[in-house]
């Protein structure tokens, strides 16, 4: 790839030298040098296997480094305020600022853009009549749709009809990209990103150890179509090429196609709830 863009894209100040140590340009000495090899696969990855987000317009390095070596936007593990002893020792993830400004559950992510915690539980029944969900799972699943909301600049109607939230046959077909959004945020993040975890410094980690990882706000940045929709990949088609095999696993087979979650709802596993994704 051109390498004088991809230093404009990440590294403007360093240079070269960000990456690459002395002459050997394939010497492997600097952990910047291993992690970009591996960011190029990740980019290639998207381009060529999360059509159904990304379309033709692609993505680059700078979608979402935007001339920084770290995006703005990451996320690490969050550990919570310290505790106190006592009746208040245990705030359950709550009554602490957090995305929104919202007292709702601090941790947001981890549940949704790293496992594979069910994004929507709908209740159908006045009485949990043996639900496995609570309150925290269902108020999680707020906070993700807030940080979804801030993070593109839009509102709950943009993917959804607030007359029925949970209906697919009712809602916008942004609701389907986002659906194909979060899976592909989740895919980066556990076969991409966290991998790496080893080759960065400890300073580079969070307060827990763990690498950071990206979430919707990465690349949108507060659009709806990151840059304003503007083609990002059409010209640089060494990020455009070697199609690989994403696991099945990391799409609930349950929900794998969004326009079937209304019929499978009609028929739940579970009693009391019906789980799919968003």
């Amino acid at each position: 790839m051109r390498g004088s863009k991809t230093i404009e894209w990440v590294s403007p100040e360093q240079g070269c030298t960000y990456c690459h140590a002395g002459d050997n340009l394939a010497d492997d000495t600097l952990y910047t040098k291993v992690v970009s090899r591996r960011m190029l696969e990740m980019t290639r990855n998207i381009n060529m296997n999360w059509q159904p987000h990304v379309v033709q317009t692609g993505v680059t390095c700078y979608t979402c480094h935007r001339g920084k070596n770290i995006p703005a936007n990451v996320w690490f593990i969050n550990p919570g305020p310290g505790k106190t002893k006592g009746l208040t020792a245990d705030r359950a993830g709550q009554n602490t600022p957090s995305i929104g400004s919202t007292s709702l559950p601090y941790e947001a992510f981890l549940p949704f853009l790293r496992d594979a915690q069910n994004i929507r539980t709908v209740s159908e029944t006045a009485l949990p009549n043996g639900s496995k969900y609570n309150i925290m799972q269902t108020e999680q699943t707020y906070s993700l749709m807030i940080h979804m909301s801030e993070g593109l600049g839009v509102n709950c109607t943009f993917c959804h009809n607030s007359r029925s939230f949970t209906g697919w046959s009712e809602s916008t077909p942004q609701r389907v990209t986002a659906w194909h959004g979060i899976r592909m945020v989740r895919d980066l993040n556990t076969s991409y990103l966290e991998p790496l975890t080893a080759q960065f410094p400890a300073n580079r980690l969070g307060p827990g150890g763990d690498v950071a990882k990206i979430n919707c706000s990465t690349c949108h940045q507060g659009v709806s179509k990151p840059l304003y929709g503007a083609p990002m990949a059409k010209d640089y088609p060494e990020l455009t090429r070697v199609k690989v095999a994403i696991d099945p696993a990391a799409v609930d087979p349950a929900t794998a196609d969004p326009a079937a979650a209304d019929a499978a709802a009609a028929a739940p596993a579970d009693a009391g709830t019906v789980a799919t994704g968003t």
